[in-house]
């Protein structure tokens, strides 16, 4: 875990023949050096703190001694495999009050006494301790540890704050004393010793967390504990919620509606195809491919595909990829089984169980991992799902909507999306042009926002003056209807008077759009000395188009009266 410091291998030895008598030996070491002497069963090492020893013996060589007494016998260590003891903690099981230390090449570096050895080891493993401690307090998920009953031994500030729970109220407890779903799971990982890796899990009914645990093993293999980290994804989980059952404001999608497609603005070629097939898929069974920016309205066209169908009566629910962690997305499409670390008999049904019948709506499908993606295959042309931790088949009849943002042919060359999915689910796919593409719907999208917002807001509903709706037709909004719609409603929320004007814009939106004045005279569009017919009419209808037919913001945009505009109009026969 970490690497060993500062470890007590003494260098300072020397060699001295086997014949040296004991009283040269003494001397020899007061000095402050070991002596290493080779001898017929192996090595002996002579310490400095040996001196007094030695004066007591009755030997009167070294050679004699050695023959009579084994106590300064040492054994050769290979330093790698020694440095292995302190990382388990563990002091070799040896005789020798020495030991050797050599290299891999078996060449001798020099000496450490077992006494040494396991002051160091001591102190080594208080220093671990202390980088565990350090560690548990500085990480941001819950850290639980318990020994091999079951007795928590760590609980960091994390899991204090996540749970209510003091650390001097849980450790030295059993964990079921406060979790009895939590115990479940410690003593299936303790008794079976499997990891669990990014496993949804909720320890309490308000709580939900990603759980990461592993079994703590001694120097024999041996199980003396585990270790758990959670995640805490409970306002993921709630934000994911609220996202699956949101209502926009002033969107409710009725079942009663004759036609559930009126609710889609906009009469222009682009939407206009989009919608055309969109009617034809809604009356059939077959998975659906939205395709489209984010914010095009992907999951609104996707209810009223499922209003318009023969499901409308039953669930409409979502699932968001893009914001529902990994670890539970399989869980929160296909459920789990009773007892998979849950502690629940029943389990849960995920999404798909959920929207039996009715359908459901995958968005940023782009962003699930392939092991899911294959899972979602299976269940699509096979129309049963097994639920996580379970293995019995559930027949379950779902209609799926998919939703991206990306060129899903483009990824499966890169293999970072399954072939066999694609083509399951590219049946029927609809790519939803950006507001940019259909700038001739937005004044039926303002005025419809308009009117939500104001009813929303209890407030009168305002009109656009000519600069708003030129600003708005030569903006390219890149956030879509949904930046849009948020524009319109911060004007409804700042307007004041009946009229919204420029300065009541986004200071961005502002910045890229001129004032009618100056764009009449650096466009070059009037119709002033203008004496050709058909040089005013495309004039006219030049205008139009730039102001997506506003005829007060064009008459502005031409430099005459609006009054003059409807005239012009209906001399050429242009209404």
């Amino acid at each position: 875990m970490f690497i060993p410091e500062h470890f007590p291998l003494n260098t300072c030895f020397q060699t001295l023949p086997i014949e040296t008598s004991l009283p040269e030996l003494t001397a020899f070491i007061q000095n402050g050096t070991a002596a290493l002497i080779q001898h017929e069963a192996g090595f002996a090492l002579f310490i400095p703190g040996d001196a007094d020893l030695l004066m007591s013996l009755p030997a009167t060589t070294v050679q004699s001694l050695l023959k009579s007494n084994t106590f300064f016998h040492t054994h050769l260590q290979n330093l790698t495999t020694l440095s292995a003891h302190v990382q388990s903690q563990e002091i070799p099981r040896v005789l020798t009050r020495t030991l050797l230390c050599t290299n891999d090449q078996n060449n001798i570096l020099g000496y450490v006494t077992l006494s040494d050895f396991a002051a160091y080891t001591i102190k080594e493993s208080q220093k671990w301790h202390a980088y565990f401690a350090a560690l548990a307090d500085t990480v941001t998920d819950a850290v639980t540890v318990v020994d091999r009953e079951g007795a928590v031994i760590c609980w960091n500030p994390v899991a204090e704050e996540l749970y209510g729970l003091p650390r001097a109220d849980i450790i030295g407890k059993r964990i079921g004393e406060h979790f009895d779903v939590e115990t479940l799971m410690v003593l299936k990982m303790l008794d079976e010793g499997r990891l669990v890796r990014n496993t949804y899990h909720r320890p309490r009914p308000d709580t939900h967390v990603l759980i990461n645990a592993s079994p703590i093993k001694d120097a024999a293999g041996l199980i003396i504990g585990g270790i758990a980290t959670e995640q805490d994804i409970t306002q993921l989980v709630r934000l994911n919620e609220q996202l699956t059952t949101v209502e926009s404001v002033g969107l409710p999608l009725q079942a009663s509606q004759e036609d559930p497609f009126a609710l889609i603005k906009g009469k222009g070629p682009a939407i206009g195809k989009v919608i055309q097939w969109a009617k034809k898929v809604a009356a059939t069974e077959t998975p659906v491919l939205l395709i489209g920016e984010s914010g095009v309205g992907k999951e609104q066209l996707a209810q009223i595909i499922h209003q318009s169908s023969t499901r409308s009566a039953q669930p409409f629910i979502t699932v968001h990829c893009g914001i529902v962690p990994a670890g539970i997305l399989e869980t929160e499409l296909f459920g789990y089984q009773g007892g998979a670390f849950s502690g629940s008999e029943s389990g849960q049904p995920g999404k798909l169980e959920q929207a039996k019948e009715g359908t459901l709506f995958i968005n940023d499908i782009e962003k699930m991992s392939l092991e899911l993606q294959a899972k979602l295959y299976l269940y699509i042309t096979q129309q049963t799902l097994v639920r996580s931790g379970g293995s019995q088949s559930i027949h379950v009849r779902t209609r799926i909507i998919i939703a991206t943002t990306q060129d899903l042919a483009s990824k499966l060359a890169t293999h970072e999306f399954r072939s066999d999915l694609y083509y399951a689910l590219n049946v029927v796919s609809l790519r939803i042009p950006p507001l940019r593409e259909r700038i001739e719907d937005i004044p039926a999208m303002v005025h419809m926002y308009l009117k939500q917002f104001a009813m929303h807001y209890q407030k009168p509903a305002p009109t656009l003056s000519p600069e708003v709706i030129l600003a708005f037709t030569q903006y390219d909004w890149p956030g879509n209807i949904q930046e849009l719609k948020n524009v319109i409603e911060r004007c409804v929320i700042l307007n004041e008077d009946d009229v919204i004007t420029l300065d009541q814009l986004p200071s961005g939106l502002q910045e890229q759009q001129p004032s009618l004045v100056h764009e009449v005279e650096s466009s070059g569009i009037s119709l002033k000395d203008k004496s050709d017919e058909l040089d005013e009419v495309s004039l006219i209808e030049e205008a139009l188009t730039k102001t997506a037919g506003n005829k007060s913001a064009a008459a502005k945009l031409l430099g005459i009266s609006r009054g003059t505009l409807y005239n012009k109009m209906k001399e050429f026969s242009m209404e």
